[in-house]
């Protein structure tokens, strides 16, 4: 499946690339706003804990600490989130090179151009989706599965360079960047796993395991020993971080997966295991794996790595309890190489005019899929209102002591970000939260908001109790102010 190189376009290539992650960033940064949910509050906010000393609220514990070790370095800079999702789209949009990367070591130019324009503009993973599709913003998002993503695929680009290369020195690298993975998304865990089968491909297979090993060692020891110092285990952040992941289950990912690759990348995708079982049932890929030279074997052991990759990761994500369409972006990598060589085979036509007349058609296909995304620069480049909870932490902090504590049952990471308060966190509905309600002293904000995930507080039970004045009113949410200790 992989073709040749044509020598004659090699000096286009560092252009075409920059263009290919130069289009990436502008489709992903556009749109760029201040206004984010709790999700993403919380990695601002943790680096404000980190880069800022702030103690009023941390989810460090069982967060992963690498976007936010990330954002901390560009408040030292800019401290805005217009910053951190400006960043955040630019490591997103890298992940179509490195891809375009991997895939050319793997099948060639063609295929892997195929895959990088798939990651790079398919509507998904640039933040459109159809009506009625709820999904978190994949774009510029401050969620860590994209940035995750572009670390696994830089991750798979490295391993295979060095089995290209038959060094074993450059596996310390991939270790690396796979350990970074993990900092970044604990969700990695599972392809970072499978990440670790392909220094078994090469010639010194157990010296080149041992230094990728000792390459993710270097990444995570710190972070280990960090954990085991803050919370008492070394793996305690995991533990808790796995602890954390609650919400309703979610569509099967088998349904919604032409919403996320693609329909053409699930063509593709078909056609790259109809040719896979057409040489196996020819005998090809047993010829080629027990009479063929180690050179020889190596593409077909990683083509095979790329399927299992796929199977186990879509088993594993399947199984889960709750699901968001973002979960299974470790899939892209597999998915997208083995649907661009799916692609690309129209390169194998017998005739030149039924080879372009293939090239035609998958570039006509490609061109459909993307008109979708241009949907992304329907608004302004840069959203500049003002979200309610940076305009209600203002009045906050011109109406209140910096010493006041807000109690919040809802997205308190949003205030911890814009106030700086201490924030309380009240339990989220029911017998628990209204004697929590109880306990809150005189001076303390409440922000109670009108949708929450519990629908609790009720209100009216609010502004019936004697014990709590509207401060303000604003259309998401209700600032109270507690004026007596006790009773209610």
């Amino acid at each position: 499946m992989k073709d040749e190189p044509y020598r004659s376009r090699v000096s286009l290539e560092p252009i075409l690339l920059s263009l290919l992650v130069g289009a990436a960033f502008l489709i992903r940064v556009w749109g760029v706003s201040r206004a984010h949910f709790w999700d993403e509050m919380v990695y601002l906010q943790n680096a404000q804990v980190i880069c800022c000393g702030k103690s009023n609220y941390s989810e460090l514990s069982y967060r992963p600490p690498l976007i936010s070790l990330l954002f901390a370095g560009v408040f030292l800079i800019w401290h805005s989130v217009y910053a951190a999702s400006i960043v955040t789209a630019l490591v997103n949009a890298l992940g179509s090179l490195f891809l375009y990367r991997a895939a050319k070591l793997a099948f060639g130019r063609t295929a892997a151009a195929i895959s990088a324009l798939l990651l790079a503009h398919s509507p998904f993973f640039v933040g459109v989706f159809p009506d009625g599709f709820l999904s978190d913003d994949t774009g510029n998002s401050l969620l860590t599965d994209s940035p995750a993503l572009t670390l696994l695929v830089l991750a798979l680009w490295l391993l295979l360079r060095a089995l290209a290369r038959e060094k074993t020195l450059p596996f310390a690298w991939a270790g690396v960047v796979l350990g970074l993975a993990v900092l970044m998304r604990f969700g990695s865990l599972p392809s970072v796993g499978l990440l670790f089968l392909l220094p078994l491909a090469a010639r010194s297979r157990w010296k080149a395991l041992l230094v990728c090993v000792a390459g993710f060692l270097v990444a995570m020891v710190p972070y280990l020993v960090w954990s085991r110092v803050e919370f008492g285990g070394f793996f305690q952040t995991f533990r808790d971080g796995w602890a954390n992941v609650e919400g309703p289950e979610g569509a099967s990912f088998l349904r919604i997966a032409p919403v996320i690759f693609t329909p053409i990348a699930l063509v593709g995708l078909a056609m790259a295991a109809c040719w896979g079982l057409w040489r196996g049932y020819r005998g090809l890929r047993f010829k080629t794996l027990h009479g063929a030279s180690h050179a020889e074997a190596q593409p077909v052991l990683i083509e095979a790595f790329l399927w299992m990759w796929l199977l186990v990761d879509f088993a594993f994500f399947g199984t889960m309890a709750h699901k968001e369409p973002r979960y299974v972006l470790p899939l892209a990598p597999p998915l997208l190489m083995l649907a661009g060589a799916g692609l690309a085979l129209f390169r194998l036509l017998p005739r030149r005019s039924l080879r372009l007349g293939g090239g035609v058609v998958v570039v006509a296909l490609l061109m459909l899929t993307f008109v979708q995304s241009s949907k992304r620069f329907g608004g302004r480049m840069i959203d500049l209102n003002v979200p309610e909870e940076m305009s209600a932490s203002q009045f906050l902090q011109d109406s209140v002591p910096a010493s006041t504590a807000l109690y919040m049952n809802f997205n308190y990471p949003v205030f911890a970000y814009y106030t700086g308060f201490r924030i309380h966190e009240m339990p989220p509905a029911g017998a628990d939260l209204y004697k929590a309600i109880k306990e809150i002293p005189a001076g303390g904000v409440f922000i109670v908001y009108r949708e929450s995930e519990g629908g609790e507080p009720d209100l009216r039970w609010m502004d019936s109790n004697t014990r709590f004045q509207r401060m303000r009113d604003y259309s998401g949410f209700v600032v109270y102010r507690c004026t007596a200790h006790g009773g209610g």
